[in-house]
């Protein structure tokens, strides 16, 4: 199963490899299918590895460099040595792959008796792919399914693991009675590389410990109450560090809002409701630890961050439901064994049709949804052209400072590339008004905006130098005129410096 978890890890990567191998594409060192989130790790990397803590460079204008992130810090000290800045985050993958299959192991031999019931749940809370309806026509969410994580979401699947760890940490501190600085560590950890990680971890253990002293009638001793509070309060630090930092880095404050939208929740209960639905009789068996109460309440718990996610608190609720196959494995395997289903014929046949068919068709649907993404499309910058690749090179040895305005085709990737500034790139950071600079730049390189207001545009900006990629149809050296310093042509992309 690790073998074949690791494979699916490497999906999007042998994608990519396959691209440039047979059709002899340039890859920008993607691993994941939303461009635009490979493309910020890399730019976070490539700062840290001048600043140790990471600045904004999706705006021209300089922005404090205050976000730490443990895995970013070390990517960008290996970044230092001169590793380049993809290969640095790639080299997480294994790391989450392997940290992610063991969390999931220990909790299923936590959580469940017996080889073949913790095998089953191990098969489902890996493989789960929450196949589901939404806007008209059958899909998977990507969130919900570990291995797509791996894709180049690495941080969130380490988030995951320590959180699971963080659990099983506890929850042996406390059958133990001891008091033990584990679980609030790896509480901190989740909570820095993935917030609702560690949002979903106090809730859970809050919701955790009351379900167990509900049940039985009997208060917290006085070294429980201390571990719940010390694991709650080193898992909440990190989160409060956010909250500072939105509210006093413009750049972060404006991310966060442009980052806030809503999501339907029914197709997700509909992803989940294979599971939920053979889950449905563990709820009547009333948990034996910790680590049971804590598996029941985790679906409600991330419901409440999804709820929470998707108002003014926080954003991107679906991540809330990251990680969610594990206590639902669990409580389908228990759900199923209170049922008498070894009364069926062949009953052993039954189970493993059973898991498969939870498994496999929503396998094939992530695995084909991700060779449609990670396909080289228009404007899509995981792949560009051998003349704009020289351009982008043209840029990152040259001395001067400055920032570069460009579509934002690769103006997405040009601070992951090159650690300059971009007028416009990820419209979560390129704030304010984002969208009107996509507009306004796709026009300037179009020529469809005018002599005047394009060389207004242009110096009102702050760039140093413009990049033409290989689709511009305007005369920029014509249109910018005395704006223009010099220019340099790559084939069909060219760098201009100016004023």
């Amino acid at each position: 199963m690790l073998a074949l978890f690791g494979a699916i890890s490497l999906w999007v990567l042998l994608l990519d490899l396959f691209q440039v191998v047979a059709h002899g594409r340039v890859w920008t060192g993607t691993d994941g299918v939303y461009l635009v989130d490979q493309m910020q790790y890399l730019a976070w990397i490539h700062d840290a590895a001048s600043h140790g803590l990471a600045s904004n460079l999706f705006v021209v204008q300089s922005t404090p460099a205050d976000y730490f992130q443990p895995a970013i810090m070390i990517s960008g000290g290996i970044a230092a040595l001169g590793v380049a800045p993809w290969l640095a985050l790639l080299l997480w993958k294994p790391v989450a792959v392997i940290a992610a299959f063991f969390a999931v192991r220990a909790y299923m031999y936590r959580a469940l008796d017996g080889r073949w019931p913790r095998r089953a749940a191990l098969v489902i809370g890996l493989f789960f792919g929450a196949m589901t309806f939404s806007a008209g026509a059958v899909t998977a969410f990507g969130d919900l399914f570990l291995g797509f994580l791996s894709w180049g979401y690495t941080f969130g699947l380490l988030a995951v693991a320590a959180m699971a760890g963080a659990l099983l940490s506890y929850d042996r501190a406390r059958t133990a009675n001891r008091l033990r600085w584990a679980p609030g560590v790896l509480g901190a950890i989740a909570s820095l590389l993935h917030p609702w990680q560690g949002e979903l971890l106090i809730i859970l253990i809050i919701g955790g410990e009351l379900m167990i002293e509900l049940r039985r009638r009997q208060a917290l001793t006085r070294r429980r109450l201390m571990q719940a509070g010390a694991t709650i309060l080193l898992t909440a630090l990190p989160l409060f560090y956010y909250v500072v930092l939105t509210r006093v880095d413009l750049s972060w404050h404006l991310a966060r809002g442009a980052s806030k939208h809503s999501f339907p929740l029914l197709p997700v209960l509909l992803a989940i409701a294979p599971l939920a639905v053979a889950a449905i009789p563990a709820y009547r068996v009333r948990p034996r630890s910790f680590i049971g109460a804590a598996t029941r309440f985790w679906p409600l718990a991330a419901l409440v961050v999804f709820i929470l996610s998707g108002t003014g608190f926080a954003a991107t609720p679906l991540h809330a439901f990251q990680g969610i196959s594990i206590p639902l494995a669990v409580l389908a395997v228990e759900g199923v064994q209170l049922v008498r289903w070894r009364r069926l014929r062949r009953p052993r046949l039954v189970a493993v049709l059973a898991v498969l068919a939870v498994t496999v068709p929503s396998l094939v649907v992530e695995l084909n949804s991700a060779r449609t993404l990670a396909a080289p499309t228009v404007d899509n910058a995981n792949f560009i052209t051998k003349d704009e690749r020289d351009a982008i090179g043209y840029l990152t040895n040259d001395p001067r400072p400055g920032g570069v305005m460009t579509r934002s085709y690769l103006g997405a990737i040009i601070p992951g590339a090159t650690g300059r500034h971009t007028y416009v790139g990820d419209c979560l950071w390129s704030e304010p008004q984002c969208y009107w600079r996509v507009g306004t730049t796709q026009e300037l390189f179009d020529g469809t905006l005018g002599t005047a207001f394009s060389r207004k545009l242009v110096l009102g900006s702050g760039a140093r130098f413009v990049l033409a990629d290989c689709k511009t149809q305007a005369d920029l050296e014509r249109i910018l005129g005395p704006v223009v310093r010099s220019v340099r042509h790559f084939g069909c992309a060219a760098v201009y410096t100016v004023q």
